[in-house]
C-alpha cells in the first residue's frame, strides 16, 4: 500500500451508502429519522506554510484525519473528505496577482497588491486567463489528482477555495475600491465580474477532470461537507457580509447562478453575519443550504429561522470543543429553529472517544429534532 493511499475497509462502504441516503433524503426534503451530526477528527502535524510548500504533507494530515474520522465508526454522520488548498485567492493569480506569506505560519497567503488600479481604463484589456498560467492553480489542479488517487474511490475531494465573483473582484480591486465600483461604476464592475465567473467556471469544468468526474468530488468548491448530484454547486460570497441585500442582488446572485444552473443550486459560502440573507434565496438558483461559521452568524438565528422555511437549510462550521458546551447550544438551536429550518452542524474534535461521547450525547436530539421538523422544500 503507496504511503500516500486510504485503505478502505468493506464496512467503510456501506456505511458511506447510509450516509449518502441520508444526505439525499435530506436535500430532497424527505423526512428522515434523525439530522445528521457530523463529527471530524483531526490532529494535524503540520501548518498553513507547510501545506502551501508541500503536498505530501497536505494529503498527509488530510489522510490522517479522514482515518481518524472513520474510527469513529457509527458515531459520525459526517462523509469524510479530502481538501486540497492552495489558499483562497488562487483565482485571482490567474489574473496577475502575487501571493504574500505573513509571519504566522499558520495564517492564509494574502494579496501583495492589488493588480487592478483603474478598472474601467483596464477593463477592456481583461479576458478569461489561461489557468496554468497561475502556478498556484496548476498546482491546486495537480493536487486534486492526487488526492482522488489517494482516497481510494472511498474519500471524495474539495475543489479549490477558489472564492468567485466578488471575493477575486476584491483581490484585484481592494475592498475600498470594490465598494466604490458598485456605485460609480457599476457597468465596469459587471464587465469583471462576468469574467471572473467565466473563469470560474472553466476552472470547475479543470477541476472535476482533474477528480475523474464531479462524483468524486463534495462539492465544485472548497467545502468538505458532500452533496448529492444535482446539488453539487457550490459558491463562496463572504463579501455579502459587508453589503446591502440591493447590492447582493445585483453583484452577487447573477453570478452565482452561473454556477448553480450549471452545476445544481447546492451551498453558498459566507463566514457572517447575513444582512443579505433574505437574498441568498429569492433568486430563481438559490442554495439549498447555507455554509455559514457558527462564531459570526449564530446571532442571526432568528432571522434566518424566517427568510429560510421550506427554502433552504443550514450547516454550521462550529469552533466549540467543550462537550458541555456543544451539547448545550446544539439543543439551544433545535429549540430556536424547530419545525422549520433544519441545521447540520460540523464539529472538529481532536479524541476519537471524545467524539464517540459526543455523538451519544448529541444523537438523541438530533432525533428529536427531525421528530419535530417540517420537512419539505417549496
Amino acid at each position: 500500500m503507496n504511503k500516500y493511499q486510504f485503505s478502505a475497509k468493506s464496512w467503510m462502504w456501506d456505511e458511506l451508502d447510509k450516509r449518502k441516503e441520508l444526505y439525499t433524503r435530506l436535500f430532497a426534503g424527505q423526512s428522515v429519522p434523525f439530522l445528521p451530526v457530523e463529527i471530524r477528527i483531526a490532529t494535524p502535524k503540520y501548518t498553513a506554510r507547510d501545506y502551501y510548500e508541500s503536498a505530501e504533507k497536505q494529503l498527509e494530515d488530510s489522510l490522517e484525519s479522514a482515518r481518524l474520522t472513520w474510527s469513529l465508526q457509527d458515531k459520525t454522520d459526517h462523509i469524510p473528505a479530502l481538501v486540497p488548498d492552495v489558499g483562497c485567492s488562487c483565482l485571482a493569480t490567474a489574473f496577475g496577482a502575487e501571493y504574500y506569506m505573513g509571519d504566522d505560519a499558520d495564517q492564509t497567503a494574502g494579496i501583495k497588491e492589488a493588480p487592478i488600479t483603474d478598472l474601467a481604463a483596464q477593463i477592456e484589456q481583461l479576458s478569461v486567463p489561461e489557468l496554468r498560467q497561475s502556478k498556484w492553480l496548476a498546482e491546486g489542479l495537480s493536487r486534486i489528482t492526487m488526492f482522488t488517487q489517494a482516497g481510494s474511490g472511498l474519500l471524495p475531494v474539495s475543489g479549490l477555495d477558489a472564492a468567485g465573483g466578488l471575493n477575486v473582484a476584491a483581490d484585484l480591486l481592494g475592498i475600498t475600491e470594490l465598494i466604490m465600483l458598485m456605485v460609480d461604476e457599476p457597468e465596469a464592475l459587471h464587465k469583471l465580474l462576468s469574467i471572473i465567473q467565466e473563469t470560474y467556471l472553466t476552472l470547475i469544468e479543470a477541476e472535476a477532470q482533474a477528480a475523474g468526474g464531479l462524483e468524486h468530488m463534495t462539492t465544485t468548491d472548497f467545502y468538505a461537507g458532500w452533496a448529492p448530484d444535482g446539488y453539487k454547486g457550490h459558491c463562496s460570497d463572504d463579501i455579502s457580509a459587508m453589503i446591502s441585500p440591493q447590492m447582493y442582488r445585483e453583484f452577487s446572485a447573477p453570478y452565482n447562478a452561473m454556477v448553480y444552473e450549471r452545476y445544481g443550486a447546492g451551498g453558498l459560502h459566507n463566514c457572517g453575519p447575513n444582512p443579505c440573507q433574505q437574498e441568498y434565496v429569492a433568486h430563481q438558483f438559490s442554495p439549498r443550504y447555507l455554509d455559514l461559521s457558527e462564531k459570526y452568524s449564530m446571532h442571526d438565528l432568528p432571522e434566518l429561522k424566517k427568510s429560510l422555511r421550506k427554502k433552504a437549510f443550514l450547516r454550521f462550521g462550529s469552533e466549540y470543543t467543550d462537550p458541555d458546551v456543544i451539547v448545550k447550544t446544539y439543543r439551544q438551536y433545535m429549540e430556536l429553529l424547530a419545525p422549520d429550518v433544519i441545521l447540520i452542524p460540523a464539529y472538529t474534535l481532536a479524541d476519537i472517544d471524545e467524539g464517540r461521547d459526543l455523538y451519544d450525547r448529541l444523537h438523541p436530539i438530533a432525533v428529536e429534532y427531525a421528530s419535530r421538523m417540517d420537512f419539505g422544500f417549496a
